[in-house]
């Protein structure tokens, strides 16, 4: 035998026993063995509900490949493409820099990647629980959350600390769900105001019953028992959207202050870049596991579909026919080495075994059905000999039998990360942050509008100051001005994404980047105290007034997205109006174009047929019909335009007309008079040794 050159991609469970079963088949001379796994350890995924709930130590769910596969190459380099044609594969070097390797056969083993936006706003607000990183640190916000709830003297918002939502199901889902429920109710006894009513443990599934791959009989134990142990539990309930708050289940809100997803996946990016057959992401694999027209490449594991010659049926993404894949791809291999014929995969199910918490599991096992203790006895036992070392099982069966005669851990390990971009997904009526909390993070918002609110003696619950729209920030000031708390709440008034920025980012920028400090400053100048509406009499003016005294209807004609430069430009010549509506259906507000819009254009060379769907205003800030005049003025303040489009509501955009700056002073001055002009108020520095810029003059 020549000496070949064999790469496996995944250190999961398929491509550990691949790797174990190739290094036992071959002589040390007759192969290298390559195995790429970004993580130098093997996860024994079953476990990580385990480690979250505290009882096994996070060190116990995972082995190091190196010494698990001592005579194999392991290697943490990411594998970023794969040339089926030249048998070589490209990765990123330990500097960065991307390098090739040959290969005589690869098996790629990589399974499939976490991927939370398979529904709106749970990857922003979502715990997953994949790696050993996503379970220490559920581990460790679940722990935190006993803690605050602990000093909450806020009834209402220690309940919410002490909600947990898991969403999914499966056996990840309800073993989840099963020990956080166990870890917090075993644990109330040690929180003085902490009660059993307080805690709540929800778990949805989208289906009938939970875990379908068992038989009815043990679902519906399982689901009964965990009911009884305080798990609440939502079968035929699909989460639509998640947010700060919970999840929508379409006309049903689920508040929680702790989401866990255990659904959710998408095909791994080298595999996606592959150029071979594949259906719904699998790679389509020959009945001997090796891709379909390749005679040296091989899949296994969940990024393959590879149908079971035992039964004809595709293989589940389980680790025990991972595990059992691996295994016989490389005894496969190595039949294609000694000139061999291969075999195609077949295998019988040994059993299926699932905890549901409070020393209860469910499990088939050689056609027999076990429940209660005795399954979870079995469970504990069978996954205990399938760790693969004698070091790791010994340690494993000592934290299990500890647990039995003494409680689980509570130590909170807390570790200061830097801050961080990230992004963040609100509905309608979430609070983004209220009146009086301490300020943590400054916000741009992506898409939607938000309201900001402000509290005071005649409206307790908050008025509708001003409204904010793509583009615009807030948060800045409480972040500037020595870390004072948040003197207004804000409030999605539709559905928004956010772009989150941590107080450290946040300093360092604005005082290194010169047009985010520009922009800081001139907007901070324009939401200083107003000369108009911080005046009594103003404010109740703008009360009282009624928003549709000022309403005149939307010039006509309306333009078509469609519409041309040349056509826009005639449109200007024939009117006397300073802007235009845009709208295809006559009715639903697209976008504005002004006069500087059409110069601006003109100026830069556009061409006279281009669509005014290219340099026209979309997405515009609108006023609704509904709002107070009060929103209006700070509208045109806050964005410095001069007319504002008024919409019926925000879903459909339907115009009802507009709404002029000069119309609404004028008004203000009939009743009021002229204002006292007050000294300037001062504009807290961004950068130090830098003076604020005047406030801008706004129409």
């Amino acid at each position: 035998m020549s000496h070949e050159r064999i790469v496996i991609i995944g250190g999961g469970f398929g491509g550990v026993k691949c790797a174990r079963t190739l290094r036992a088949g071959l002589r040390h001379g007759d192969a290298e063995i390559i195995l790429f796994n970004k993580e130098n350890h093997l996860v024994f995924s079953p476990l990580l509900a385990d480690a979250v709930g505290s009882s096994l130590n996070l060190q116990d769910v995972i082995v190091p490949l190196r010494q698990l596969l001592p005579d194999v190459m392991c290697r943490t380099e990411e594998v970023k493409s794969i040339d089926l044609a030249s048998d070589c594969l490209e990765y990123e070097g330990h500097d960065g820099l991307p390098r090739q390797l040959n290969y005589d056969h690869i098996i790629i083993a990589c399974g499939n990647v976490s991927n939370l936006n398979v529904v709106p706003g749970m990857a922003d607000h979502a715990h997953p629980l994949k790696t050993v990183g996503d379970a220490a640190v559920l581990r460790t916000h679940i722990l935190s959350q006993l803690e605050k709830a602990e000093v909450c003297d806020d009834p209402v918002r220690r309940r919410w600390y002490l909600s947990f939502i898991v969403v999914g199901g499966g056996y990840s889902g309800v073993e989840t769900a099963g020990e956080i429920n166990d870890l917090v109710r075993c644990s109330q006894r040690f929180y003085s105001n902490i009660k059993e009513e307080d805690i709540t443990v929800t778990l949805i599934h989208s289906r009938e019953q939970l875990l379908p791959e068992i038989s009815p009989q043990l679902r519906e134990f399982a689901r009964a028992k965990m009911a009884k142990a305080g798990v609440t539990i939502k079968l035929n309930a699909r989460v639509q959207l998640a947010t700060g708050e919970g999840v929508g289940l379409g006309e049903t809100f689920v508040h929680g202050g702790t989401i866990v997803c255990t659904i959710g996946t998408t095909i791994a990016p080298i595999v996606e870049r592959l150029d071979t057959p594949k259906e719904k992401g699998r790679l389509l694999t020959d009945p001997d596991m090796r891709l379909r027209g390749r005679d040296n490449v091989w899949a296994i594991g969940d990024c393959a579909l590879i149908i079971n010659a035992l039964d004809g049926q595709p293989s589940p993404p389980t680790g025990q026919f991972a595990e059992r894949q691996g295994r016989q791809c490389a005894e496969n291999v190595l039949r294609v080495l000694n000139e061999e014929p291969t075999r195609p995969f077949s295998f019988r199910v040994l059993g299926q075994l699932c905890s549901i918490g409070g020393h209860n599991a469910v499990a088939e096992m050689f056609g027999f059905k076990l429940s209660g203790f005795w399954a979870w006895f079995a469970w504990r036992g069978v996954y205990l000999f399938k760790l693969p070392a004698w070091s790791r099982r010994i340690q494993v069966g000592f934290d299990w039998a500890w647990l039995v005669l003494f409680p689980r851990d509570l130590s909170c390990i807390k570790t200061e990360v830097t801050d961080r971009v990230t992004h963040a997904h609100y509905e309608t009526g979430d609070y983004i942050f209220k009146q009086g909390d301490v300020a943590a993070n400054f916000y741009v918002i992506e898409q939607g509008e938000v309201e900001i609110c402000r509290a005071s003696p005649d409206h307790p619950d908050g008025e509708i100051i001003a409204t904010l729209g793509p583009g615009s920030f807030f948060g800045e000031q409480a972040l500037i001005d020595n870390n004072r708390p948040r003197s207004a709440s804000i409030r999605a008034r539709s559905s928004v994404e956010v772009i989150v920025m941590g107080r450290n980012v946040f300093t360092s920028i604005s005082k290194t980047l010169a047009p985010l400090r520009s922009a800081l400053m001139a907007t901070i100048a324009r939401r200083m105290p107003n000369v108009w509406q911080e005046r009594p009499r103003v404010r109740l003016a703008l009360r009282e007034f009624k928003l549709a005294d000022f309403i005149e209807p939307a010039p006509k004609p309306l333009l078509r997205p469609t519409e041309t430069l040349f056509d826009v430009t005639r449109r200007f010549g024939e009117s006397d109006e300073q802007f235009f509506f845009v709208s295809s259906d006559g009715d639903q507000l697209e976008g504005l174009v002004t006069l500087t819009d059409l110069l601006r254009a003109q100026a830069t060379g556009t061409s006279p047929e281009t669509p005014l769907s290219e340099f026209m205003i979309r997405h515009p800030a609108v006023i609704l019909t509904t709002d107070s005049c009060l929103v209006a003025a700070a509208a045109f303040r806050e964005h410095g335009h001069k007319l504002l489009p008024v919409v019926h509501d925000k879903q459909t955009l339907s115009i009802a007309g507009v709404i002029r700056a000069r119309k609404l002073i004028a008004r203000i001055m009939q009743v009021v008079g002229p204002p006292a002009m007050p000294p300037a108020p001062a504009v807290p520095a961004i950068a130090a040794n830098q003076k604020p810029p005047a406030s801008p003059s706004k129409t």
